[in-house]
């Protein structure tokens, strides 16, 4: 195996091109995704890899200032569904909200089978989903949909049976080109990779950016423990921070107080939250979407988001953003 940390970007993006105008066969291209795993995932692969599938994403217009709040999943935890959850708060204090996510890989219930069991329509339609980001701000992009290149793909992903470079690229491919973005990762070692790429001037428009991984592997900001924040800025990436959750007044719990289920589980529980309801749930929910509050401009210290946050959720606001988009909750 040739040493694939010496690889070029550009050499990596050659790679990626040819296996998704499938020129490569089933088995090389295994053997490709397994030695990236042994060496690694070497910073230029993800340069590159983000490279050849941005050329071939279909895109949205989005308004200025819109956010994302994402993560890469993989965390195998089976928690409930918390930044879908945010994304209803975050967008219920004015902030454009354009939700990148897919189905369940290693959970019971991802993002899009949580918004398809609240009633909300997974629309292929660029001018409805353009339409509920300006006049709703929010809109669901069904990563499917906007990858269509990666659909070849899925069986090979799903016969190796562990987390490949793909699993961590969701986040770095936005349709909506947003500008911030609150990021779960549920790796520390790819976190600063993945910032590094967000700073590549030609791949994205991030100006801001959060990326947050949990002590305890969760791809959230957690409540079980401590969690590491990398904070990006105008292309800078600072100095790695813990985030502690008593410091903002936050008990810390057991994981399972989290624990999810099957998406209708998982989205009765998210109503009950957004109709006020008091549980470790809400808590996370609270302290995700204070960070995300802050990275859209809407406060300037995480204690002003957090109380922005349940003020919202106490008054009913981000049930009815809820409402506003779907199509059979009464």
């Amino acid at each position: 195996m040739e040493n694939l940390n010496n690889f070029s970007a550009q050499e990596f993006e050659k790679i990626f091109d040819e296996i998704l105008n499938g020129k490569v066969d089933e088995d090389s291209v295994k053997k490709f995704l397994l030695d990236l795993n042994c060496a690694n995932l070497p910073q230029n692969s993800f340069i590159g890899a983000v490279s050849a599938l941005k050329k071939r994403m279909k895109k949205i217009a989005a308004p200025e200032g819109a956010i994302d709040v994402c993560g890469t999943g993989g965390d195998k935890l089976n928690t409930l569904n918390i930044s879908t959850a945010v994304c209803f708060v975050v967008a219920a204090a004015g902030v454009c909200v354009a939700k990148h996510g897919n189905k369940a890989i290693s959970s019971k219930s991802g993002s899009a089978d949580i918004f398809a069991e609240l009633g909300i329509k997974i629309s292929s339609d660029i001018s409805e989903i353009e339409k509920n980001l300006r006049e709703k701000n929010l809109c669901f992009l069904f990563a499917p949909f906007f990858h269509e290149s990666l659909k070849n793909l899925a069986a090979i992903r799903k016969s190796l049976g562990i987390p490949t470079i793909f699993n961590f690229l969701g986040p770095l491919l936005n349709p909506a080109n947003t500008t911030r973005q609150l990021i779960g990762v549920s790796r520390h070692d790819v976190m600063r990779k993945m910032a590094k790429t967000l700073t590549t001037y030609h791949l994205t428009l991030i100006t801001s950016s959060y990326l947050v991984h949990g002590f305890d592997g969760m791809d959230e900001i957690t409540l079980t423990t401590n969690s590491y924040l990398l904070r990006l800025e105008n292309g800078k990436i600072f100095d790695e921070e813990i985030i502690n959750p008593e410091k903002f007044g936050f008990k810390k719990i057991a994981l399972e107080a989290l624990k999810g289920a099957d998406p209708k589980y998982n989205a009765q529980k998210l109503i009950a939250l957004l109709e006020g309801e008091k549980s470790a749930y809400r808590d996370i929910v609270v302290l995700n979407s204070a960070f995300a509050l802050k990275l859209a401009g809407k406060v300037r210290e995480i204690g002003e988001g957090i109380e922005l946050a349940n003020l919202i959720i106490n008054k009913g606001a981000a049930l009815k953003t809820l409402k506003n988009l779907t199509q059979n909750l009464s």
